[in-house]
């Protein structure tokens, strides 16, 4: 079976990371600080996505 003939994935799906490729790759995870993602969860601190996304409002707003 060839890869074009996948389904496609919805677009909420996490990444599939095939195991072994971000080693092979020389890419490492940083390890997520609890206290930090905490903070995101309660709306304390900004995501740089959110903040892109807010700044990206902004400009078109202006």
């Amino acid at each position: 079976m060839s890869i074009l003939h996948l389904p496609p994935m919805p677009e909420d799906a996490p990444p599939v990371i095939v195991p072994g490729l971000l080693a092979a790759l020389g890419i490492t995870r940083r390890p997520v600080d609890p206290e930090f993602q905490a903070s995101i969860d309660g709306g304390y601190t900004e995501s740089f996505e959110a903040f892109c996304e807010r700044i990206s409002r902004t400009e078109t707003a202006s």
